[in-house]
């Protein structure tokens, strides 16, 4: 990667359905200059915090405050070094923290981190928040989840099926506070190509929400977008949990309807001028050019995909969404959800006439904005009425 190169994120999190709080946080720290874009590059995390009452808020909004800011200063270590030292010295921290403090027993929080680095991304994680990266309509999970069922499953004590149906699976292994020292997962750096998209979240969004279908709506869509789509989804099937995303986008994003062009720099340093040259065909152009390969990347082989899954928009996926939509409707009509019923009505209208064109982007974007309008509306039910959520 370079320094130049256009990175476009966007981040989202809610309490859920269920949850009186929310114990995750996320951030974004991005490098203020070519120097330290060079030795420390962008940062992004997301946290999931655990313990009674505030503590589990208060244990994952020390790791995303401070592990990125102990990162950025430290003056030595490779990049691997210095992220997993941050990450020693929070866990630290926050096990001094419930140590002096009775009521803060049971402080901790999950942590996974995407670093982008001139060498490529390196992602370093501990506990089940997990890391994934979406390229060329498949989706990877870059990072193993230190879960109960995941151990079972590693260590060939129970088949994945098996574990699925028997342990349960919110008992997480690895996690910042409940111990003084802690061992750091890293992976990495690996080869990034233009037009890939990586996804961070929490596990309240990938328990309720299938891989392919993050892959899906994160690849297809300006991420700001897929937050909110991601999110609502969530909501729909149940939000059981706090849900946490953030989406990142290496390159240009392009509508594929209307040609719309979105940027992000990613520190100031581009002149305006340049920015706007070249048509919107030409910068098309540009993201499906050859990617580049930083010399340090790990060939493919290497890499630790600790799953992966193809996530096309096809007519499977269109057929679920569109269930679960319609499940929706039917139960904001029998709660009296506040919809904006004439939005939903046309937005119907042009799912139905994408899907009859076969214009499958077109058909998930209308579901998208179905899923957001009905997702806000149950949300906004249960809070004021505590309705139960679609299932």
């Amino acid at each position: 990667m370079k320094w130049d190169d256009i990175i476009i994120d966007a981040a989202a999190s809610d309490t859920g359905m269920r949850r009186a709080n929310n114990q995750d946080s996320q951030t974004t720290v991005r490098a203020t200059h070519p120097e330290a874009w060079k030795a420390r590059g962008h940062v992004f995390m997301v946290a999931d915090g655990m313990g009674a009452h505030a503590v589990g808020e208060l244990a994952s909004k020390m790791a995303c405050d401070l592990i990125p800011h102990t990162y950025m200063k430290a003056k030595a270590g490779t990049p691997a070094e210095a992220i997993s030292k941050s990450f020693r010295e929070v866990s630290a921290l926050i096990y001094s923290r419930a140590a002096a403090n009775r009521d803060f027993q049971g402080m901790g929080t999950t942590c996974s981190s995407l670093i982008l680095l001139p060498e490529g991304a390196l992602v370093a994680h501990v506990g089940d928040s997990r890391v994934y990266r979406i390229r060329d309509r498949r989706i990877d999970q870059l990072s193993f989840d230190h879960s109960l069922v995941w151990e079972l499953v590693r260590r060939n004590h129970l088949t994945p099926e098996q574990a699925n149906l028997s342990v349960p699976k919110n008992v997480i292994t690895r996690s910042l506070g409940p111990e003084s020292n802690i061992e750091v997962d890293i992976e990495g750096p690996l080869d990034v190509h233009l037009s890939d998209v990586f996804l961070l979240c929490s596990d309240g969004l990938s328990g309720p929400v299938e891989d392919r279908e993050l892959g899906a709506f994160a690849g297809s869509f300006h991420p700001r977008d897929a937050c909110r789509y991601l999110v609502n989804l969530a909501n729909l099937r149940g939000g059981l949990d706090n849900i946490t995303v953030v989406i990142v986008r290496i390159g240009d994003w392009i509508d594929p309807e209307s040609s719309e062009v979105a940027q992000q720099q990613p520190a100031g340093t581009r002149d305006s001028k340049s920015e706007a040259a070249g048509s919107w065909k030409q910068r098309l152009g540009r993201i499906f050019r050859p990617s580049r390969k930083p010399p340090a990347a790990l060939p493919p082989e290497e890499e630790h995909r600790y799953r992966s899954c193809d996530c096309p928009v096809e007519a499977s996926l269109l057929d679920k969404l569109s269930g679960l939509i319609e499940q929706a409707r039917e139960a904001a009509i029998e709660h009296a959800w506040s919809v904006d019923w004439t939005e939903l009505a046309g937005r119907r209208r042009r799912l139905a006439e994408a899907r009859a064109s076969r214009r499958d982007w077109a058909a998930l974007r209308e579901i998208g904005e179905i899923i957001a309008l009905l997702g806000q509306a149950a949300r906004a039910q249960r809070k004021s009425s505590g309705a139960a959520a679609v299932k």
